[in-house]
């Protein structure tokens, strides 16, 4: 075991130990086993090139927003005179020695005050290099583009990914409100904007929506603006008019009213387009061709009309075709010969429904098919149908009444037979079938009287000879209107005398 002061003695020679050893460290310093390394300046960022026009931009990325950078403000605290020791110029590579940071530069540096001390330790070489305010180059910021230009810029971008809902979405909230609330008021973006919009609608099949993008675009240009919008407008109108005239040579039924539809609305496109762009010589020969295609268009559908019995339609078409202003003096006899077919064979569809109705004991369908008829032919001008067609039509309407007439004649029903049988007496058919006509009134007439005869008797036997009278009266005034009709007197001789009879048999005198 030790005692006390031995433990005492060698502690105190570990302590001296160590204290020599402090001192050699301080006198001859050791190197470090890993030297820091100096952090290598950042390379300086290259200069963002000038911002194209807005219409180059669009196929572009768009990247962050621009920050213009604020210029570095001068240092509030002043460069304290160099000591003489100091003056001594030194090389490049010592400068950069000496001002290299002896410890690990941190991520977020703080901003630390100089203290004078180390201002004045400054070598008057790197005093040198520091550039003056006044000789410093001023920063180039690149332009900012405008709030309506990066409308334009977004909208185009959208539209290049196939976004043309958004494009349309995107463009009316800037042409009502705007970024900030107020819509566009820049012609020149309005009209970019709305050149924009026509092409969207374009490519989402909506031609008519594009043409009228393209029109508000015009309207809304300057004027050295507009002739760029103005054709494109006629290259839209071209594009749609060859679509359209290249369905219509594909059509499968070249006489229906879609092919002709489709042919008008080529020559409608190729209209607004030669509106647009009045020197476009290549339009002006579509459009000439377009024309020449489509009246024979015309003609064929109103005749295919007309064959399936359609003739409203048909004269719906024939009046469109001749009230146009470009519609050819050539073709005009044809169209009124097409036009004045479609009533009379219009009526000879109501003449034959007729005539089925007969046949099938519905006479009152009958009548009605045949009123109907006559009150198309009432509508009718004299011009417009010529004198072969008038007697051809008088002799379906004749045939029509005469038959129906027939037919109650023979059932019994003679009163019933008077009005369908003096309709066919005021056609002029010729006098053999109005003889055929008269001779089926002076039957139905003299039937007339025949049941009223019995009539009168009848009322005369129960003592009311003022009801017979009556009567008489009435089948008295009948024959008169026959007579007044066209009838002849000596063609209802017969009936008359029956009349006649009558009176006398109630103590009266003939009217």
């Amino acid at each position: 075991m030790l005692s006390e002061e031995a433990l005492i003695l060698l502690a105190a020679f570990a302590a001296l130990g160590f204290l020599i050893l402090g001192v050699l460290n301080l006198i001859w310093p050791a190197r470090a086993r890993h030297p820091v390394r100096r952090r290598t300046p950042a390379a300086p960022r290259a200069a963002r090139p000038h911002r194209q026009g807005a219409l180059a931009r669009h196929a572009k990325d768009r990247g962050r927003p621009y920050v213009r950078p604020q210029p570095l403000a001068p240092s509030s605290v002043p460069l304290a005179p160099l000591a003489p020791a100091l003056v001594t110029p030194l090389a490049t590579a010592d400068i950069v020695e000496a001002t290299a940071p002896a410890q690990p530069i941190a991520a977020e540096p703080s901003e630390t005050e100089l203290a004078p001390s180390t201002l004045e330790t400054v070598p008057a070489s790197l005093e040198a290099a520091l550039p003056s305010p006044a000789e410093s180059v001023p920063l180039e910021v690149p332009e900012l583009p405008s709030e309506d230009e990066s409308v334009v810029e977004d909208c185009f971008a959208l539209y290049q990914e196939q976004r043309y809902a958004d494009v349309i979405d995107r463009a009316a909230d800037a042409l009502t409100a705007g970024p900030d609330g107020r819509p566009l008021t820049d012609p020149q973006a309005k009209a970019a904007l709305w050149s924009v919009v026509a092409l969207a609608r374009q490519a989402l099949g909506e031609d008519t929506g594009a043409r009228a993008a393209l029109e508000n675009a015009i309207a809304a240009a300057p004027d050295d603006d507009r002739p760029t919008y103005q054709r494109q407008l006629a290259s839209l109108a071209e594009s749609v008019a060859q679509g359209l005239l290249a369905e219509a040579k594909r059509h499968a039924s070249p006489d229906s009213e879609d092919c002709l539809g489709m042919i008008r609305s080529a020559v409608a496109w190729l209209d607004r387009g030669a509106a647009a762009v009045s020197t476009d010589t290549k339009l002006a020969e579509l459009a000439a061709g377009a024309q020449a295609l489509l009246w024979p268009a015309w003609q064929r559908t109103v005749m295919a009309l007309a064959q399936r019995q359609e003739f409203r339609a048909a004269r719906r078409l024939l009046r469109e075709a001749l009230s146009d202003p470009r519609f050819p003096a050539s073709r005009a006899e044809a169209f009124n010969e097409l036009f004045s077919g479609t009533f009379s064979g219009e009526i000879g569809q109501l003449t034959a429904q007729a005539i089925r109705s007969m046949q099938e004991a519905r006479e009152s369908d009958a009548l009605a098919s045949l009123q109907r008829a006559e009150t198309l032919l009432d509508t009718l001008n004299a011009e417009a149908l010529p004198p072969s067609r008038r007697q051809e039509v008088d002799r379906r309407l004749w045939w029509g009444y005469n038959k129906l007439g027939t037919r109650r004649v023979e059932a019994g029903e003679h009163e019933a037979a008077l009005e369908p049988l003096f309709h066919a007496l005021g056609y002029d058919v010729g006098p053999a079938r109005r003889q055929e006509t008269v001779a089926l009134l002076v039957r139905a007439l003299d039937g007339v009287a025949d049941a009223r005869a019995l009539a009168v008797r009848e009322l005369a036997d129960s003592g009311d000879r003022e009801a017979a009278l009556v009567q008489c009266d009435k089948l008295w005034a009948q024959l008169r209107s026959a007579n007044d009709m066209g009838l002849a007197q000596t063609e209802l001789a017969a009936t008359f005398a029956k009349v006649q009879r009558l009176f006398e048999s109630l103590g009266r005198r003939q009217p």
